[in-house]
């Protein structure tokens, strides 16, 4: 009992690795241009897909590897396009509603393209490892989620110090904390914004690549990870990396916990028992909406 129950702890963790790759994108994104990006898990069906085709020409190693750099720049490129051309103006109009909207219409445009140009056949990514499992202590697992783990950690610490020790992470941090005193002391605040857009798209990107590696990759595999990346960001607070960061390890727990004890029927519904719970004892979230 105890070995399954230690397996099942680690098994979150892994993937709830993941899901911080991918809540951290969405709050940095919601942290310091108040959008709600609902075209978020669509980007990260898009880094999937850009790591299937690198595989593809680029095989072992030099494929997986390459799949992910090639996925985060790919991805955040077209963050950078969207946020430009179709963000950037309808956040002049200052009208949240159209702005959702907004959000709404590419994911759905995105999931139809993508059903047109890579078709409805689901798809896997090539393990590198040749689905190798290790054995550690009183659980084990596949080395290619163990990679994943660290791959997701390490991407966090980078981002972490990037924001913290560099000038262009402190003017990302004080256009969150007050845009227009951001103004005054001369950060360009646009830049700013194309810049956190494209960082959050390319970390949909990279955790895309880590998420095919568990999951079958379709053009409608969006629609799930948008839910719980939000179900993340609300459960730590809206904007607080710190959130995003012990609200995906919590819902990767929670998950793996649940769909062996209780039911896989409710596995992706305990996310949401989750916000519920907290929500009604700690309106703001876990870390509060502008924790950091």
């Amino acid at each position: 009992m105890e070995s399954l129950f230690l397996q099942q702890i680690a098994n979150g963790l892994i993937i709830g690795s993941i899901y911080c790759l991918m809540a951290v994108g969405l709050t940095m994104i919601f942290g310091v241009m108040k959008i709600s990006n609902f075209a978020h898990g669509d980007f990260l069906m898009l880094g999937s897909y850009f790591a299937i085709y690198t595989t593809l020409c680029l095989t072992g190693w030099v494929g997986w590897i390459s799949a992910m750099f090639i996925a985060a720049i790919g991805v955040g490129i077209i963050g950078f396009l969207a946020e430009r051309w179709l963000f950037r103006p309808m956040m002049l109009r200052n009208a949240d509603i159209d702005v959702l909207m907004l959000s709404i219409g590419l994911s759905i445009f995105i999931a139809n393209t993508a059903h047109v140009m890579f078709g409805s056949s689901p798809k896997m990514l090539i393990d590198p490892f040749r689905s190798q499992n290790i054995n550690l202590f009183f659980f084990s697992t596949s080395l290619i989620r163990i990679f994943s783990f660290f791959l997701s950690v390490l991407a966090i610490i980078v981002l972490q110090v990037f924001l913290t020790r560099t000038k262009t992470g402190t003017a990302i941090r004080a256009t969150s904390q007050n845009r227009n005193a951001s103004m005054l002391m001369g950060i360009d605040t646009g830049l700013i914004f194309g810049l956190t857009f494209v960082i959050g798209s390319a970390f949909a990107g990279l955790s895309g690549v880590l998420y095919g590696t568990i999951v079958t990759i379709t053009p409608t595999m969006g629609g799930l990870p948008t839910l719980k990346a939000f179900a993340i960001t609300i459960m730590g607070g809206m904007g607080s990396i710190k959130g995003a960061i012990y609200g995906g390890l919590i819902l990767g727990v929670a998950e793996a916990l649940g769909g062996n004890y209780i039911s896989m029927d409710y596995k992706n519904a305990i996310g949401f028992i989750i916000i519920i719970v907290i929500l009604l004892f700690m309106p703001e979230g876990l870390f509060g909406r502008k924790g950091r």
